[in-house]
């Protein structure tokens, strides 16, 4: 039950003075007919048909724009193992899959309640002793058949002698948004003796409701792990955070309920299962019983992540807190190659988004920040790192190069093999060697390549455009070579695109940063939201570095000249986009040397 839309007197309004329907009372009744009619269809198809329908659906879902959603899933609650592409996408296939089967079996319970002898639970120890005894708030995610276990639990309780109310407090689909439809739906639910209650009811009336259930030892159903309309905290959430409703939390602590943890799943041969995890008394602070809840879905979500069909964006990513962690952009190009921004202005734009550290990277080109860096040796609020993005052989393959110490005044040659690359980086003393945009199909070749040589480079990037499903996997490549992990916008076109794709590093100066790095204490996130960067600036920067390899031409430079100054124009429509890094929490601290700087 996800996605609310809460009804507005315009959809909801009643006939009008004469006695007719109105437009929004006929829409309902269509509505209504057509979810009536698809609950009959769906109990008529055989379950096995719809197993199988969802699979497929599951996996062409995955090659829509959903698949960002449910992977992030896999990458934040698989952070200790990032498993591989293709296994990641099984499981968002999975995940996606049982969303889906949960809305058939939730039609299907419309028209004919499920079987309680195809319901099994795990666990019921830790809810015995409170049954008739004490008020339970029961916390899940959006996991497995999550909705009709609302009706089999009732059953399933009372066959463990439980007499009291059982209340889930529930958000509908999006099918059951209009005013009559959720009426329907909750007569319909209403058949197994389960009362629903709606998240967007009147607070007060939502809370009157669940005391009195509560303070009568009965049981009330949330699902936490998604933003509520009601108040809620940021959460350490497995390797990120997420917004939990801080409801469950005060109000076990008011009425002197207990809090159990439970996660839905399909078992064996299509029966459906509920685990029980172990009874958490409220704290006083409603934090710190958040926390316990938190690590408590951990737990149950880790073994079942398949199982998760949380379709929807929840993550806070990147998640420092400013006091202890900054960000740095590690890939930005100025006129001095192919971009359109003087280093000035990507300073700027580091100064509006919080950003601590920048690195100048232009292609196969130094003199630009060289020149800059001896003109102002001293760094302020916005730290700039040299750097140079260097071509391999091959032309798509490009090594990043940051410069902490001296910069040099000559770059080798284009195109040479990317061994000999990294060999001319090391020597030069303090230089810093990233794998950057590692290409798809190339770089794990790459890495083996040069561990063999043992000229493995100090970091690569995890994060940047265009990254895709294989993010997860260059981590799990990264922790297995032992190499940093940054994040780089590869920025060219306008300060709105600095800060996309970032590093998250303790401390704030430069001189933190390459501690980090050296430490592998950084990471690479990418931030919500993307810059729209009109079609015409991608255009005309696409032209302007064509020219580049002719500069020394005649006329050249001026044809250069106006396609920079024409595509900065069209840029200007592209503002800096601040990061709101300043309201983002920070996970909490873990022993691994891989997770320290994500959860502070």
């Amino acid at each position: 039950m996800t996605q609310p839309a809460p009804a507005t007197p315009e959809q909801d309004g009643p006939a009008g003075q004469d006695g007719a329907a109105s437009p929004s009372s006929r829409v309902d009744a269509l509505v209504l007919g057509v979810i009536v009619a698809l609950g009959r269809f769906a109990l008529a198809v055989p379950w096995p048909v719809w197993k199988t329908v969802t699979g497929i659906a599951g996996w062409a879902t995955m090659l829509t724009s959903r698949r960002h959603v449910v992977l992030a899933n896999v990458r934040h609650a698989r952070y200790g193992a990032p498993p591989p592409g293709p296994l990641a996408w099984r499981i968002g296939a999975a995940q996606i899959a049982n969303h889906l089967r949960t809305v058939v079996g939730t039609l299907r319970a419309s028209v004919e309640l499920p079987d309680p002898d195809r319901f099994e639970t795990r666990n019921f120890g830790h809810l015995t002793p409170f049954l008739d005894k004490r008020g339970v708030i029961l916390v899940a995610p959006h996991a497995g058949p999550y909705t009709t276990l609302g009706i089999m639990g009732r059953r399933w309780l009372a066959r463990e002698g439980f007499k009291g109310e059982l209340v889930i407090v529930a958000r509908m689909f999006q099918p059951f948004r209009s005013r009559a439809v959720l009426d329907w739906f909750v007569r319909t639910l209403a058949m197994a003796n389960v009362t629903i209650v709606p998240v967007d009811e009147e607070p007060g009336k939502l809370a009157a409701i669940l005391q009195r259930t509560l303070r009568n030892k009965g049981i009330v159903v949330l699902l936490v792990d998604e933003p509520t309309p009601t108040p809620s905290l940021a959460v350490p959430f497995f390797d990120s955070a997420i917004t939990m409703p801080i409801g469950p939390a005060r109000l076990a602590r008011a009425v002197g309920a207990v809090i159990v943890p439970v996660i839905a799943s399909y078992g064996s041969r299509g029966k459906q299962r509920i685990t029980v995890g172990e009874p958490i008394e409220p704290a006083a602070d409603p934090a710190a019983t958040l926390g316990l809840m938190s690590r408590a879905l951990e737990r149950l979500i880790t073994p079942q992540l398949s199982q998760w069909s949380m379709l929807t964006p929840i993550w806070h990513d990147p998640a420092p807190a400013r006091s202890e962690s900054s960000i740095a952009e590690l890939h930005l190009h100025t006129p001095g190659s192919d971009g359109l921004c003087t280093i000035e202005e990507w300073r700027a734009a580091a100064r509006a988004a919080g950003v601590k550290v920048i690195a100048i990277t232009d292609h196969d080109h130094i003199e630009t920040v060289r020149q800059w860096k001896l003109a102002h040796p001293a760094d302020d609020d916005v730290a700039v790192i040299p750097g140079v993005e260097l071509t391999a052989r091959g032309r798509i393959v490009h090594l990043g190069v940051l410069f902490t110490g001296d910069v040099p005044s000559a770059l080798p040659k284009m195109d040479a093999p990317l061994p000999d690359l990294i060999r001319w980086a090391r020597g030069i003393p303090g230089s810093i060697v990233i794998l950057v945009h590692p290409h798809a199909g190339l770089w794990k070749q790459q890495l083996r390549g040069l561990a063999r040589l043992g000229l493995l480079p100090d970091a690569i990037e995890t994060r940047y455009p265009l990254v895709g499903w294989q993010g997860t996997e260059i981590e799990r490549e990264a922790a297995r070579y032992g190499l940093a992990m940054l994040g780089g916008s590869d920025a060219h076109l306008a300060a709105g695109q600095l800060g996309r794709h970032v590093t998250v590093f303790p401390g704030e100066t430069a001189a933190d940063l390459i501690a980090a790095i050296h430490a592998r204490r950084t990471r690479g996130v990418t931030t919500p939201g993307a810059v729209d960067v009109p079609g015409r600036v991608f255009l005309l920067q696409s032209c302007y570095a064509w020219l580049l390899p002719f500069r020394h031409l005649p006329g050249v430079p001026a044809v250069r000249d106006e396609l920079l100054a024409r595509a900065k124009r069209a840029a200007l429509t592209s503002s800096v986009r601040p990061m709101g890094l300043a309201e983002t929490p920070a996970p909490r601290d873990v022993p691994s040397a891989k997770r320290d700087l994500s959860r502070r």
